[in-house]
């Protein structure tokens, strides 16, 4: 039975967690379908609760992500003493559902499932903001083996937007423990805690179940912090050598031991997935906010390029395309160390969908090699320039303009040393 709730109806429920329902709506003003989250608890006069702080907190932090592996936020509040969020309805099953249903996944599967989780991990890490409860029911794979991240609900800001505050307590610990990383379940949370979720998660693909899954919550805790995960392959035979220590190295106790960020993982799980078919004709909006970016308007060009970024059926190589564009609109206008390392993200995923010599990784090495040298870190962009010359000499065709680009860059900043 639908049930009246401003302007949508709630047309059947989809699931329940810690933070509330989430129910399939129908927006009648916009005349779509959405998913809708409830909090779990209702408004109790003037002061918010923890609970509460933490939702309006999901609505802002996801609301800040555009990237087509998490559901966009279309809209939050309150409705006659209910919070609610209102986002982008998922086809498809919880990668738990797939687990349940089909048992572990193949090699290739796996890799491609983990890989897609990373390459959204790098995009959410770039933005200052870490998921913390990553686990197979927080995962979905649309019917075109799209993988989406959800529920940011316990995600917290690395650096928090100008009035945010943190409202998890020093005392709690938010997140699934047969999934949490040893540091988080000492209110410690880095970048690195995601990867290691990820790793219990891959783990399972592989398996059939994670690492670590009896005894009470605080033995539990304690093998996340001091026990080794049983090796792969006493479970599965075929994991190749390569995977199974990739999972050791996200499963390591310490953060500092684990992989250097979510796009090296991306791109080393590249090397199992499977093969990328052609993607689709470049979108022709492309070129034309190349064209924006290239006249001295990056502040519109980044706008364009977001929104494109955004779009659902954005194909893989235009979503790398309009990320790249989008770094490189931030540092023209000043941001140099966040298109740095919005750049580092797109090149480790366009090497699993491009050739390592095809001109479009080149350009975006050579592009990482000139905010190096803006940041002043010349030894490593001269590095990075000394590699860029040997591989376009012999990559590129004698005419491309190209060719010449970092030998002469390179040279000035010989000179100036």
């Amino acid at each position: 039975m639908r049930r009246s709730f401003g302007r949508y109806e709630l047309v059947r429920e989809l699931g329940r967690g810690g933070m509330g329902v989430v129910w399939e709506a129908y927006d009648r003003a916009d005349d779509r379908s959405l998913a809708l989250k409830l909090l779990a608890q209702r408004l109790g006069g003037a002061e918010l609760s923890s609970l509460e702080r933490r939702f309006l907190r999901e609505a802002r932090l996801t609301g800040r992500l555009t990237h087509p592996g998490i559901p966009a936020v279309h809209d939050h509040g309150a409705h006659e003493g209910e919070l609610f969020l209102a986002m982008d309805l998922v086809a498809g099953d919880s990668l738990d559902a797939v687990l349940k249903r089909e048992g572990r996944l193949t090699v290739e599967g796996a890799a491609a499932v983990a890989g897609g989780v990373a390459e959204v991990l790098a995009y959410a890490h770039e933005q200052g903001v870490v998921h913390r409860d990553l686990k197979p029911s927080n995962l979905m794979l649309t019917p075109t083996a799209q993988v989406k991240v959800l529920d940011f609900g316990v995600a917290a800001a690395l650096e928090p937007q100008p009035g945010e505050t943190r409202f998890t307590s020093p005392n709690a610990t938010p997140g699934t423990v047969i999934y949490m990383a040893p540091e988080q379940a000492m209110a410690e949370t880095v970048p690195a805690s995601d990867l290691y979720s990820l790793g219990c998660v891959l783990y399972e693909l592989l398996t059939g179940a994670p690492p670590f899954t009896d005894g009470s919550v605080f033995y539990l805790y304690h093998q996340h912090a001091n026990v080794p995960a049983p090796p792969i392959g006493d479970t599965r035979e075929g994991v190749p050598s390569g995977l199974q220590a990739l999972v050791e190295s996200l499963l390591e106790k310490r953060p500092e031991d684990r992989p250097a960020s979510a796009a090296e993982v991306a791109a080393r799980l590249a090397e199992w997935a499977p093969t990328p078919s052609a993607d689709l004709p470049p979108d022709p909006r492309l070129a034309e906010i190349d064209v924006l970016r290239r006249a001295g308007r990056p502040a519109q060009a980044l706008a364009e390029y977001e929104a494109l970024s955004a779009e659902a059926g954005t194909g893989r190589a235009d979503l790398l395309a309009a990320r790249a564009g989008a770094a490189l609109c931030r540092g023209a206008l000043g941001r140099t160390r966040e298109a740095l390392d919005g750049l580092r993200s797109v090149l480790a995923a366009q090497r699993s969908v491009h050739s390592p010599g095809d001109p479009v990784v080149l350009d975006t090495r050579y592009e990482i090699a000139v905010l190096l040298a803006r940041t002043g870190e010349r030894r490593a962009a001269a590095e990075a320039l000394r590699r860029l010359v040997e591989d376009e000499g012999r990559r590129l065709p004698a005419g491309d303009p190209r060719r010449g680009r970092s030998r002469a860059l390179l040279t000035r900043l010989e000179r100036m040393t």
